[in-house]
């Protein structure tokens, strides 16, 4: 068997069941040569290939497969990264908010944690803090307004 005669012709039929298995046409052209380069280092096998064309289709195949798996895991890998990330970081803004609403002045700090934590009406946190509901919408309003400045200026500084 010859590799210039024997193998090189098969590159288009490797590409298109590689292009098929991987969808992606740079990991087709890697698995071509990988497939080239297994064959070529595989050349003391030559002999007993009784079907040249089935035996490159056999290798491409599995090499074909292994980097799709490869493929699938590490973008698993990625998704569990990202989420990861993503549950820490909203960890971490729950952090944050929690001791902005502890750096508010009273009545604020008992507002926000009467209305938005444990979901009280407005009459009942005016009852509880001897205030009128007008007083407890203002102030409500205000205590929300700090913690959003508070927390935009802290995601963009960085502080």
């Amino acid at each position: 068997m010859d590799f210039r005669t024997d193998i090189l012709p098969h590159r288009d039929r490797l590409y298109r069941l590689a292009l098929s298995i991987t969808m992606n046409t740079a990991e087709a052209e890697d698995v071509v040569q990988d497939v080239m380069l297994r064959a070529w280092e595989r050349r003391g096998e030559w002999d007993a290939v009784s079907n040249t064309q089935a035996w490159l289709m056999q290798i491409c195949k599995n090499l074909s497969l292994d980097r799709q798996k490869r493929a699938q895991f590490e973008e698993l890998q990625e998704q569990d990264r990202n989420h990861v990330d993503t549950d820490y970081d909203a960890r971490e803004s729950v952090s944050l908010i929690h001791r902005f609403i502890s750096e508010l002045p009273p009545p604020l700090d008992d507002l926000i944690r009467l209305r938005d934590i444990e979901g009280l009406s407005y009459r009942e946190i005016a009852q509880q803090l001897s205030l009128t509901e007008d007083q407890v919408r203002v102030y409500l309003h205000r205590a929300r307004q700090k913690l959003r400045d508070q927390y935009l200026r802290t995601q963009n500084y960085g502080l």
